[in-house]
């Protein structure tokens, strides 16, 4: 946590971590879209090339001050792609509460484990144990088809009991329920942190937030954000917005080449795709990776078809070519 001691302000940072399209983003999305812009900041992104990772502060309405501090917190998104590990490590630094985005459906099992355990394994480069940091589990997509059981993702997830809850986040089912869980378990953290104690309590501390459900949830490509580039995130204060803006367009630009080679081709590929940011060029896959997923989604995030592609260094070039029907 940041702790201002001149202006007696303590800034806790929580972050959503979770596979790739698991909802962490459109948690964020709906949190910011509910609030009362005077409890919230200004919504910062940090540009990769296939998503974007969010954050923004955010003030709770009846803690007051804590040890004489006011408190805010900062919630951050990070990558769900393997590839964006090093961006995920860097949102890490520093966290104080995480809520792990699970995806409910069958075939993302997987792919749930294997970013927990990278969550864990990111810490440890830290010097952190998960063990001390507060956290919890939001299952989402709880309203698709083919869909694990509460019983299981805890079994395979939740072994040490920590709190959970059921979310459709795109309709901002658990969304804030969840919220309050994890402010209220990282205000416990300030506290003790203020106090100089490590003494374990059970007091709970009940966290609200100013928010208007009935307010219309802002569309992700409509989402009113400051961008910051990736390369500068390492000398980026998150706690100064005055960061120079990367007015770059190289993600305009390459979409326009993509569309262009499809029309030359004659494919009318990009008018049965309903999020054309979605379509994207990985131009390197880096070595020390010894596989390649692949996962073929509609429109709903339902997985139609997915493959691992086993790496090696002597493999120079891989080229897929898929047959989209709406």
């Amino acid at each position: 946590m940041f702790i201002n001691h001149t202006s007696k302000e303590v800034t806790a940072k929580i972050v959503y971590y979770g596979p790739g399209l698991s909802g962490k983003t459109t948690n964020l999305q709906y949190i910011f879209s509910v609030t009362n812009p005077q409890s919230r900041g200004e919504l910062v992104s940090i540009e990769t090339d296939i998503e974007r990772t969010l954050f923004f502060d955010l003030l709770p309405i009846n803690v007051g001050l804590v040890k004489g501090y006011q408190t805010k917190f900062q919630l951050y998104t990070v990558p769900g792609q393997i590839f964006y590990n090093s961006t995920r490590k860097l949102v890490l630094k520093g966290v104080d509460g995480i809520v792990f985005v699970c995806d409910s459906q069958e075939p993302m099992e997987k792919a749930n484990i294997e970013s927990f355990e990278n969550l864990e394994s990111n810490l440890k480069e830290y010097n952190q144990n998960l063990k001390d940091i507060p956290y919890v589990f939001q299952y989402n997509k709880r309203d698709l088809a083919n869909l694990l059981s509460i019983e299981k993702l805890n079994k395979v997830l939740n072994s040490t009991d920590k709190s959970f809850f059921e979310a459709i986040a795109k309709r901002g089912q658990g969304v804030i329920e969840t919220l309050r869980e994890i402010s209220s378990l990282t205000l416990l953290r300030i506290k003790r942190s203020l106090d100089h104690s490590q003494q374990v309590t059970k007091e709970r501390i009940s966290i609200d937030f100013d928010t208007n459900k009935n307010q219309e949830i802002i569309k992700k490509e409509e989402l009113p954000y400051k961008k910051i580039s990736l390369d500068n995130m390492s000398n980026f204060n998150e706690n100064e917005f005055n960061l120079e803006l990367d007015q770059t367009n190289e993600r305009e630009e390459e979409l326009k080449v993509i569309e262009k080679t499809v029309k030359d081709s004659g494919l009318n590929l990009l008018n049965t795709m309903e999020d054309k940011s979605r379509i994207t060029i990985i131009k390197k896959i880096p070595l020390n990776e010894s596989q390649l997923s692949i996962e073929v989604k509609d429109s709903h995030s339902n997985i139609l078809e997915s493959v691992k592609l086993d790496l090696h260094p002597e493999i120079k070039k891989i080229t897929l070519i898929l047959d989209v029907k709406k």
